[in-house]
């Protein structure tokens, strides 16, 4: 641990930079001092880049593959979790450290500032532990939460009890109540946040925007469990009283101002397309986009699937959009023989493009869902416009370029209402895309009948398509919980499971080794379900 000298040494940077790279730097353990001694400006950009991290690139990795998004191409060896879904305690273990790591910084940052009366520092803080909680939540279910974050206390704890899954999901409701009573009935007097704001620059109405959406995405994650029916119900109409701000209308978004330069460009870029150089690296062939996930662009007349990816232009599929299989003993070489992720495009943005933590999109198909469902009251008509909505608003990310690419002719933002305009147009027909459609033939044999689409598959069908390599975590939780869409595992998968699937990840060898006494007996990947999972 570093003294507190440089955290206002951080803090002063903070305050003078510019372009918001000196918390690139800051380290510290904001516990290692009393709360009254912090400055929670010092550490709030560097918690939520670290977030943007764990989310955009581990979570958006492991979800891309168990959802369908991504398979292995035969440019490289490995990949054998990904292939089979046989994980161990190792597997994508760092998730676990680096978020409990992030929420230290968290709880660190609501403590200080409560102490000091920077309400608004604390209820960002807060808001922050419930985003990071549920996504521990929704990979390994029961979890240290009650006992957790005390290693360093008065009286230490360095082997946390476990908390129960759908009890954390129910604080996390009432900590993200708190957070946004807190902004609202802040004195205007309490200390602005500013810069050290990367998400929403110190609107405080964004923030509570964004803490009502969460509450939303927690309560439809649990909405399926028969014995929580009256608690959801109960809840929903809370929050339709107390929403009046309403939700998240614009993607919420990381961006501490990334730059072409070591350690300082967007994480996702700098891991599958470019070092700081410019020059491509070798990983950006080792996984593509999948046969499935680019015909269900192709095969609906949808104008995304140009701004994805791009033609194959060598080999027999010269010419043509063509993915790869999961789990293919022979799958083609990933470079010019299938459909790689366009350059500067709707999933490589570029060096300097902010990291998404919440989609504009998913936050209208939660209100689409929640309404269509009588959840939250519109009808459906109202279900009907934040559905479309949400497809306009996909377009309107996949179409907006990186920053520095925005006098490019990369930047097509111009043509995303067109398109979204068109996709409808072409598809009046199809269940999958119309909301009024009752039938689709997009996954139907030639001859047969059209089969009818319920108003959820087609909520949850879209959404997928809108979380494409983006916040595919997000992807992977919503099949578990709905079990749409019906896309194919991996060939090579040795889950015993009907969709061939696996469920969860494992706990990680951090805990076996620390913590073992309370970890929870006989966990299987492919048998033990988060308490949400409750439909195949």
């Amino acid at each position: 641990m570093k003294n507190i000298a440089k955290l206002f040494v951080a803090a002063a940077l903070l305050s003078l930079a510019t372009g918001c790279e000196s918390f690139y730097d800051i380290n510290d353990n904001p516990n290692s001092v009393t709360p009254d001694k912090v400055v929670p400006s010092a550490i709030l950009a560097q918690a939520l880049k670290v977030t943007g991290d764990t989310y955009g690139l581990t979570l958006n990795g492991y979800g891309s593959w168990t959802v369908g998004y991504w398979g292995k191409t035969g440019t490289v060896n490995g990949y054998n979790e990904e292939r089979t879904y046989t994980y161990g305690a190792t597997y994508y273990q760092g998730f676990w450290g680096n978020t409990y790591d992030n929420l230290k910084d968290y709880d660190g940052i609501e403590k200080s500032a409560s102490a000091q009366g920077q309400l608004y520092h604390a209820a960002i803080a807060k808001i922050m532990k419930a985003f990071n909680y549920q996504l521990l939540v929704d990979q390994y279910g029961d979890i240290p939460y009650t006992q957790s974050l005390q290693a360093d206390a008065a009286t230490p704890i360095i082997a946390p009890q476990y908390d129960k899954a759908e009890d954390i999901y129910k604080d996390l409701i009432l900590r993200l109540d708190e957070a946004v009573a807190a902004i609202k009935t802040a004195p205007s007097t309490t200390q602005a946040v500013s810069g050290e704001d990367i998400v929403f620059t110190g609107n405080m109405t964004n923030w509570v925007k964004f803490a009502n959406t969460l509450k939303l995405r927690i309560l439809l994650r649990q909405s399926f469990v028969p014995s929580l029916d009256s608690y959801i119900r109960t809840e929903m109409a809370k929050l339709q009283t107390t929403a009046t701000d309403g939700f998240v209308t614009t993607d919420v978004q990381v961006q501490p101002g990334y730059i072409q330069s070591t350690g300082k460009q967007n994480p996702f870029w700098n891991s599958y397309r470019a070092n700081p150089a410019g020059s491509r690296i070798a990983q950006s062939n080792y996984q593509n986009g999948t046969q499935y996930i680019i015909d269900q662009y192709d095969k609906n007349n949808d104008p995304r699937v140009s701004q994805l990816y791009v033609k194959a232009t060598a080999g027999a599929f010269n010419g043509t959009y063509k993915g790869v299989v999961l789990g293919d003993p022979n799958p083609l070489p990933g470079s010019t023989q299938i459909s790689r992720w366009k350059d500067y495009g709707g999933i490589l943005k570029g060096f300097d493009a902010p990291v998404p933590l919440l989609l504009a999109a998913e936050s209208y198909f939660l209100q689409a869902e929640a309404k269509s469902r009588g959840y939250l009251t519109g009808g459906d008509a109202g279900a009907k416009a934040d559905y479309n909505n949400g497809i306009r608003t996909s377009f309107v990310y996949f179409y907006t370029p990186a920053p520095s690419q925005s006098g490019s002719t990369n930047n097509v933002s111009a043509n995303a209402m067109s398109d979204y305009t068109k996709y409808l147009d072409a598809n009046s027909s199809n269940g999958l895309v119309s909301w009024d459609a009752a039938t689709t033939r997009l996954d139907v044999p030639t001859g047969s009948n059209p089969r009818a689409v319920t108003k959820l598959e087609k909520i949850i069908y879209q959404k997928y398509l809108a979380m494409n390599t983006v916040t595919s975590i997000e992807a992977w939780n919503e099949y578990r919980r709905t079990a749409y869409p019906k896309f194919p595992p991996s060939l090579q998968s040795v889950s015993p499971r009907a969709d061939k699937l696996p469920l969860r990840l494992l706990y990680p060898q951090t805990e076996v080794s620390t913590n073992s006494a309370n970890i929870p007996a006989d966990i299987n990947q492919f048998t033990s379900k988060i308490f949400w999972d409750v439909l195949d």
